[in-house]
């Protein structure tokens, strides 16, 4: 804890508290530290303190983190950034709210409860989030984008899922196979834009006369309508999901079953849990 680490140039240093020292606010708090922030992680459980104590480079404070003295200890007013990462949504929401009236300038609060989405878009302001997180719902997302386009070897969503960013390998028999760039506009009329062709492990960042051929990985951004019309018009093969079967109604089956409903595929779900199967 007393190595005093040399800052990387041009990386600006932060402080920042996480309170919850779990598996999420543990890989937080190692990250960050690697990055040479400073940190203070907050928690109740004197064994989880211990551990951080003895492998993190960080600062470490036992107590609730929600508790006004406890922040105050931990100086959150000084703070760039508080995560709040406990168990526990309420919990989490009430750090951020202390935080925010201590006058810390960030807060990001993990709300897992499904029934707080809408209500805290609404209430942001009031609880003084800067970001929430829901790893479940984030999961059942990246799920349900691949099963929309199982022919993408990657699937990443940006502008609150209104952006995908995909992966795709060029096969000989590819539209694309041997065709410039710019023919994705004037031939096959995509609005979509490739921003990196993998070749021979090496990277190109393309131009539009960049001429693609088979065995290139080249990397898409575009609306999510667009990729279902680049799919049609380059003949890729794929198959419509129609039916699905989850086994076990955990959080992510439900937030993704949700997701499937909406889409118009039928869902099946096998769960263990008398009660909690009938609740779903």
């Amino acid at each position: 804890m007393n190595r005093v680490p040399q800052e990387k140039p041009g990386r600006q240093k932060m402080k920042i508290v996480i309170v919850g020292c779990g598996k999420v606010g543990y890989a937080l708090a190692k990250q960050l530290s690697m990055e040479n922030h400073d940190i203070t992680i907050i928690d109740s459980s004197s064994k989880v303190i211990e551990k951080a104590q003895e492998t993190l480079d960080v600062m470490v404070m036992s107590g609730n983190g929600a508790a006004l003295d406890i922040q105050r200890e931990a100086r959150v007013d000084e703070a760039d950034l508080l995560i709040a990462a406990t168990p526990s949504d309420e919990l989490n929401l009430l750090c951020c709210i202390v935080a925010k009236r201590l006058g810390c300038g960030h807060t990001i609060s993990r709300v897992r409860n499904a029934d707080y989405l809408n209500q805290l878009q609404f209430m942001r302001d009031d609880f003084g989030l800067s970001m929430t997180v829901n790893p479940e719902f984030a999961t059942a997302r990246t799920i349900f984008r691949f099963l929309q386009f199982p022919s993408f070897l990657k699937i990443d969503s940006f502008a609150k899922g209104r952006v995908e960013l995909v992966e795709l390998k060029l096969t000989e028999n590819s539209v694309l196979n041997g065709k410039s760039l710019d023919k994705l506009t004037t031939e096959l009329h995509l609005r979509v834009l490739v921003c990196v062709v993998e070749r021979d492990n090496k990277i190109f960042v393309p131009k539009g006369d960049f001429v693609l051929r088979a065995g290139d990985k080249i990397n898409v951004t575009a609306p999510r309508s667009e990729l279902a019309k680049m799919i049609k018009r380059l003949n890729i093969s794929t198959q419509k999901i129609r039916n699905v079967m989850m086994i076990g109604g955990g959080r992510i089956a439900e937030y993704l079953a949700d997701e499937l409903i909406k889409s118009g595929v039928d869902v099946k779900m096998i769960e263990l849990n008398r009660e909690r199967a009938t609740e779903l």
